[in-house]
């Protein structure tokens, strides 16, 4: 071994440095990489949720544990999320801001049912500071078809960390890390719900809209925002999801009171929107989970003119 002596005039400090230098670093080549290591990164969500660490923020009494929830029922499931095609496996949703009575009455109106296979709890004993991370991973090992967790919330998970004199950007990437690690070795994906720091709506960045330190989204492999478009209880936000892997985006959605859930929605095209049987057309869609009629076209073209269409030979 070679030993090699630092800090003249200060306490001795010893950095063992082994023979073989080139090995300790753990190098590879590229070109040597086999078909398996050269797989791309996984997603739960396509394009959204990645194996690994995500964060979905938003401010307060916007609703983002519904749409956490909607997300967690269409991995369960196996369905699209707002068209992103979806990975099925087991879901553990974490909701310690809830209860069943709470959780019951936010899933009983809506569009898809939820399947046995989404487990929640309202309940921890450990937190990340102390052992759930660990917790986690003897979860997934035991059950492996428990590819998604949702921790709603990240602060009530967190615990007390110990900063050990780090500044407070270090201290959320060394507290993370492990969290991390032990999602990307297990092949699961673990999504914080989060809060928006105060003042997030005036952030340059969707990144600095987080609570705490910009150490939690540079170390996040996706990071999702929920930002509300006008008044809070309107009900219309912009999700803007930004993976480390992908080209990331938005969508526009509108949460329905009726339906207890978020839904996606664009703007028509004006001729549709000043077209009167487009309209119609539009205004009769039927509701989920209904069957559709059939109308002939007297019967549309009378509704959307209050008239009768004449036919011409």
């Amino acid at each position: 071994m070679t030993v090699l002596a630092e800090g003249e005039g200060e306490t001795l400090q010893r950095n063992i440095i082994p023979d073989d230098v080139f090995a300790s670093f753990g190098f590879y080549s590229v070109p040597n990489l086999t078909d398996e290591e050269r797989k791309p990164p996984e997603f739960i969500v396509d394009g959204m949720i990645p194996v690994g660490m995500s964060f979905l923020s938003g401010a307060p009494k916007t609703r983002k544990s519904f749409l956490a929830l909607q997300l967690a029922i269409a991995v369960a499931t196996g369905g699209t999320f707002f068209g992103h095609t979806t990975t099925q496996c087991d879901v553990v949703y974490l909701d310690l801001e809830g209860s069943k009575s709470r959780i019951s009455a936010r899933t009983e109106n809506m569009t898809v049912t939820v399947p046995a296979n989404l487990f929640v709890t309202n309940r921890i004993q450990e937190r990340l500071s102390n052992g759930l991370t660990e917790k986690f991973q003897a979860l997934h090992r035991q059950r492996p078809s428990i590819r998604l967790i949702v921790v709603d919330t990240y602060s009530r998970a967190r615990g007390s960390p110990k900063a050990f004199g780090q500044n407070a950007y270090d201290a959320d990437v060394s507290f993370l890390e492990p969290v991390q690690q032990m999602a990307l070795s297990e092949g699961i994906s673990i999504l914080f719900v989060h809060h928006d720091r105060k003042g997030a709506s005036f952030a340059a960045d969707s990144f600095e809209r987080l609570s705490g330190t910009m150490g939690i989204s540079g170390s996040a492999d996706a990071v999702l925002n929920l930002i509300t478009e006008g008044r809070r209880f309107e009900g219309k936000a912009r999700l803007e999801y930004t993976p480390r892997d992908a080209p990331g985006g938005e969508l526009n959605l509108v949460f329905s009171d009726r339906y207890t859930e978020w839904q996606a929605f664009e703007t028509l095209p004006s001729d549709l929107m000043g077209n009167p049987v487009c309209r119609w057309i539009l205004d009769n869609v039927p509701e989920p989970k209904r069957e559709g009629l059939f109308y002939p076209y007297e019967a549309v073209y009378r509704g959307a003119y209050g008239i009768y269409s004449e036919v011409v030979n």
